[in-house]
């Protein structure tokens, strides 16, 4: 049985009235882990564990940060396989992903390491020779992170990596479906030398604690990445403390599959962007509009790879390709879509259900699905279905598929697959989403900003402009 404390002041301990809960195994349902939930005294502590940091890792050149920060991640990347498996275990996606990410997640943070001596501040000129004005830039001070279950690690890394290059401290709240990899992935950086303190790690419920953190006097910062909802509930209990906020939220993300796509590309980003993750994630394809005289074509390549796809427990072999989705309830939602879309008259071309035999039965396992015919009235076209089905509609005219594409109140991705160039510029622009992605999946890279429109999100995460989420401004003006 594993034991996740609270990790406080570079220190792993129980909450201060002893409470914790059990951690479910999303492959088979048994006990994996008992996890302390923290009081709002155990916050306290963390806050003002992070303040007392603050002062000390901000008063650091930007390059002294950069060479401890990178010697923390090479111990950290040593760790790959044992935080890995943490996260193979409570949250269900193979071991070698999750290895991955937990790699992907040290490069990230070394990104922003190496950004922090390229903010750069400037000289104005000034209306007068008597004085002289500069701007620059300081940290804000100890941010809250809050962050979710479908990659514990690499979306923590998005937000500990322009916060620790910034100078700031943090308290982390990680999602209580998957609290082992992210609190691991912490303390490992702490011990790696990072200071102690500089990271805290708080478990329990989220709503007590994240909206105590985003009352808290000494938290300058919010960052989540959650559902629109919890975002919308977070703004709105920080506004009268006026904090700094960034937003990563829920998506609806559509694909335009126009007459003239390369449908092997099509098909091949669909099912990666559909299925990889059991769709567990906010930029997944949640909703296919394919030209009328290439669907048939499509929806035979993508439902023909959606097959091949290998499912099982990724700790017992982690070369497969899908493992248990996280959640019970993330599992009884692609149930309900899936029903509701057959009963107002989509068809089913694979999966929707479970996949036969024992191995597969206590778990939270659901096959790779392809629906056709689909339409507005059906729920996995309108709501965040967040789990392995690609719901699939015909279109006669480019400019019909846009508009289907964005009557939606999220605008976090959308992919379109055409090999026009014209039409690569008109419905790229037309496509109301912070990142568009044309013939490709690559969604997420470290030098490009990673934005949310409308219901999406709220600041920017990636790129060197995240740096700035962490830092305030300052103007100096002088006379002379």
């Amino acid at each position: 049985m594993i034991t996740c404390d609270l990790f406080i002041d570079g220190k792993s301990r129980p909450s201060s009235d002893g409470a914790a809960g059990d951690l479910l195994s999303p492959h088979d349902q048994r006990v994996i882990a008992r996890v302390a939930r923290a009081t709002l005294d155990d916050l306290e502590a963390a806050v003002t564990g992070a303040h007392a940091a603050f002062r000390a890792w901000a008063a650091l050149s930007s390059y002294e940060r950069e060479r401890i920060t990178r010697k923390a991640t090479a111990f950290t990347r040593g760790k790959a396989d044992e935080i890995g498996r943490l996260m193979a275990l409570e949250q269900g996606k193979p071991l070698a992903q999750c290895r991955s990410e937990i790699v992907a997640s040290c490069d990230t943070i070394d990104y922003y390491a190496a950004e922090g001596p390229r903010v750069e501040g400037y000289t104005n000129a000034a209306e007068s020779r008597e004085y002289r004005s500069t701007v620059t830039y300081q940290p804000v001070g100890v941010c809250a992170l809050i962050t979710p279950w479908n990659y514990p690690v690499s979306l923590l890394s998005w937000k500990v990596g322009p916060a620790l290059a910034a100078g700031c401290s943090m308290v982390v709240k990680p999602t209580s479906a998957t609290p082992l990899s992210p609190t691991a992935f912490c303390a490992s950086l702490i011990e790696g030398g990072l200071p102690a303190g500089l990271i805290q790690v708080v478990n329990g419920s989220g709503s007590t604690l994240g909206e105590a953190l985003a009352r808290h006097p000494l938290v300058a910062k919010l960052a989540l990445t959650g559902s629109s909802a919890v975002g919308k509930r977070l703004m709105e209990v920080g506004a009268p403390f006026l904090k700094k906020i960034s937003l990563e939220l829920g998506g609806h993300c559509p694909a335009v599959v126009c007459a003239d796509a390369d449908l092997d590309i099509a098909a091949k980003v669909v099912a990666y962007k559909g299925f990889r993750n059991m769709g567990q994630s906010c930029s997944s394809v949640n909703r296919v509009y394919v030209h009328r005289s290439v669907h048939d074509g499509f929806v035979a390549k993508l439902a023909a790879i959606g097959a091949k796809m290998t499912i099982g427990d990724g700790l017992t072999d982690p070369a497969v390709d899908l493992g248990p989705m996280t959640q019970r309830s993330g599992l009884a939602t692609v149930s309900e879509h899936v029903a509701d879309a057959l009963a107002h008259g989509a068809t089913l071309v694979s999966g929707g259900r479970a996949p036969d035999g024992e191995a597969y039965a206590k778990g939270n396992y659901y096959l790779p699905t392809v629906l056709t015919g689909c339409t507005p009235a059906m729920r996995v076209m309108r709501e965040e279905t967040f789990g392995p089905v690609v719901p699939v509609a015909a279109f006669d005219r480019n400019e019909e598929a846009v508009a289907a594409a964005n009557d939606t109140p999220y605008g976090l991705v959308s992919y379109l697959f055409t090999r026009d160039y014209s039409t690569t510029v008109r419905l790229s622009e037309a496509l109301e989403a912070g990142t568009v992605c044309v013939n490709n999946g690559a969604v997420n890279t470290n030098y490009a900003p990673y934005c949310g429109w409308k219901d999406s999100g709220f600041g920017t995460e990636l790129s060197r402009r995240a740096m700035y989420e962490y830092l305030k401004v300052k103007h100096v003006k002088t006379v002379v």
